[in-house]
């Protein structure tokens, strides 16, 4: 690109025809419109855009800027710095509508271009070592302020939900897991050490027990910790959108693909990418994914280079895959290559010495980032709530947690309002048995082993003899209940 000042006539391919308005009716566009055609810099604002989940447009050349401007009014104008026209569509589009907030981008600038970038009504330009989280969050700024039409509104949280994957760039390590149980404990420790490395790992555990968060925690953990971490949900869409979302396309790769799209792969090259839900996905993706696990390369869906990353998997499922190897629903080869290190979360019913701290963590999140006021529970609630059984685990407890904190009167929550919102009988909270009414038959069998053992100080024949069992039958139990000496 030439330096010094430079003329300020616009080509005629972006010209606005005269008989054309400058701005079409309507209100503003939420998404940014971005003009760019260079590999490298689509490749960093895919990523960007991806990772920040900031709604955009994209075309590729002054002409396809010249036919999309004209049907929408949009908010903010991404373009790509790339040379002399490129500076002109930045003051094209300042002419046309005064009001549009143009951003320039590239990744090298000379005094100079910077002077004419700005000269043209760049309100911002970003070059030399770009920070996409710099680069969203002042495209989000621009955005809001654009398209809120009420002067009193403010920032809020934006939560990711990109199809069935989200994200996080950067983040502070702040994942927090509440641990009081043995179990957990041995899991967090486990998860810290594997963190260290790129090893495959597999999260297994009912649903609602902490299976994502256990994911990051080991991301913010290693160290990829300040690039990507990508969940994707591999029950949540159809083989055929599943394979686009995870390998990307090329333009008319099918019907609709108007555009090439990259892979949740590719955009996670450098950082962590969570299969979530993995055993739902048919046998023959499953063989796309073992050929990513063993060699990390791919094709994009109607493409023929292959795309190299370095990417690190976790994988978490709530079926218990040795079943679904035995019935063919899941590949052996796939199993073993995922299992490298395996990671089990435990029931929040056996787990149950964890719910008061919980609860006092739900409680915190209530009263900040919900905005529900503060409120405590009572000890009498806390064990009623330590009573039930929690089929939903932890993701039903905060639930519960929220709802009681909505309809209990008062600044404290009491065992009578668990009873009242949470269908919880008042016999169910006043049972005088050391066993709650929810426990299993087995589970309370576990529990009487456990206590009888830990009285007789670990001897079997005293044991036995208190049970009216045979030593036996006694090691028996042990063994299937999995009592812990």
């Amino acid at each position: 690109m030439g330096t010094g000042t430079m003329s300020r006539s616009v080509p005629e391919v972006v010209r606005r025809p005269q008989s054309e308005p400058s701005v079409p009716g309507g209100s503003r566009q939420g998404e940014v419109f971005v003009v760019n055609r260079d590999p490298e810099m689509r490749l960093f604002l895919d990523k960007a855009f991806f990772v920040g989940d900031l709604p955009c447009v994209r075309v590729a050349t002054p002409q396809e800027a010249l036919a999309c401007a004209g049907e929408s009014r949009y908010a903010v104008v991404l373009v790509s710095i790339e040379s002399a026209d490129s500076v002109d569509l930045v003051e094209w589009f300042v002419d046309g509508d005064p009001e549009v907030q143009v951003v320039a981008i590239s990744s090298v600038a000379t005094p100079e271009l910077v002077r004419d970038v700005y000269r043209a009504g760049a309100v911002e330009f970003f070059f030399g070592r770009l920070s996409s989280k710099t680069v969203i969050a002042r495209l989000r700024e621009l955005v809001r302020s654009a398209t809120c039409v009420d002067p009193e509104c403010v920032a809020v949280s934006h939560e990711p939900e990109v199809a069935a994957a989200s994200s996080s760039e950067g983040a502070p390590t702040n994942t927090t897991i509440i641990s009081k149980n043995s179990a957990t404990e041995r899991v967090l420790a486990t998860a810290r050490k594997v963190a260290k490395s790129d090893s495959t790992v597999l999260i297994h555990g009912e649903s609602g027990t902490g299976k994502e968060l256990l994911a990051r925690y080991i991301h913010e953990n290693s160290p990829r910790a300040d690039s990507c971490f990508i969940e994707v949900n591999c029950g949540a869409l159809p083989e055929n959108l599943l394979e686009s979302q995870l390998f990307g396309h090329e333009k008319g790769s099918f019907t609709g693909a108007s555009q090439r799209q990259l892979g949740l792969f590719e955009i996670a090259n450098g950082g962590t990418i969570l299969l979530d839900e993995i055993a739902e996905m048919s046998l023959d993706m499953q063989v796309k994914i073992l050929r990513v696990l063993q060699s990390r390369e791919f094709r994009r869906l109607g493409g023929s280079p292959v795309i190299k990353v370095d990417v690190r998997v976790i994988a978490a499922t709530n079926r218990n895959l040795k079943v679904a190897l035995e019935k063919g629903r899941f590949r052996s080869d796939l199993y073993y290559r995922l299992n490298v290190i395996d990671l089990e979360l435990p029931p929040l019913r056996k787990r149950r010495e964890e719910i008061p701290l919980l609860v006092e963590h739900f409680c915190h999140e209530c009263a900040t980032s919900k905005k529900l006021g503060c409120k405590s529970f009572t000890d009498e609630a806390i064990l009623a709530l330590q009573k039930l059984r929690w089929e939903g685990n932890i993701r039903e407890l905060e639930n519960s947690v929220e709802r009681l904190i909505l309809l209990s009167q008062g600044d404290k929550v009491g065992a009578e309002d668990v009873a009242e919102h949470l269908a919880m009988s008042a016999a169910d909270l006043e049972i005088d048995s050391d066993f709650a009414l929810t426990l299993t038959l087995d589970e309370v069998k576990k529990l009487h082993v456990a206590r009888v053992l830990r009285q007789n100080e670990g001897n079997k024949m005293k044991t036995a003899r208190m049970l009216k069992i045979n030593v036996k039958t006694l090691y028996n139990l042990i063994k299937n209940l999995g009592v812990e000496l």
